[in-house]
């Protein structure tokens, strides 16, 4: 017995068996695909541009949107978040944060709490000139070092 019935037989290795135009004898691949963001780019791209020059608002199928997955809930999201502060930043706000209440100087060196600031963490990036004493949750190795470097102190609070 063959797998296959002959007429059926004859049409394979053909290009579209018998169906005419590729694409078609399909679900939905010739319209594009279903769903609001599949393959819109081929076949609805001219209409959309058109209503588009005419000022109509974005129709559902091409608006930009992930619609699938699952999105974390905000307070989970907070819970992981760090909020940072680099000693460069640190170090071109500090005469600000002297003139409010948010740090204090005496003599030449200044005194912060950034957990005041609600930071965080401290990072090493670019450079530190003046002497600060910092009291922060965390902080980076690179971040200690420059800021000893500099005559200033680093103490970390839990």
């Amino acid at each position: 017995m063959r797998k296959y019935p002959s007429k059926i037989r004859k049409k394979r290795g053909t290009r579209v068996i018998g169906y005419g135009k590729v694409g078609q004898h399909r679900k939905a691949g010739q319209r594009a695909g279903k769903g609001s963001t599949t393959g819109w780019k081929k076949s609805k791209k001219p209409t959309y541009l058109k209503q588009k020059k005419l000022g109509f608002p974005d129709p559902e199928w091409a608006r930009f949107r992930n619609t699938k997955g699952f999105k974390r809930p905000q307070d989970i999201n907070r819970i992981y978040k760090v909020n940072t502060m680099n000693i460069k930043d640190l170090d071109f706000n500090i005469e600000k944060y002297s003139q409010g209440t948010k740090a204090s100087k005496s003599g030449s060196t200044y005194s912060i709490n950034l957990n005041d600031l609600n930071i965080q963490k401290i990072l090493g990036r670019g450079e530190i000139s003046k002497p600060i004493n910092v009291t922060v949750n965390k902080a980076s190795k690179i971040a200690i070092e420059k800021i000893e470097a500099a005559g200033g102190k680093v103490s970390l609070s839990s």
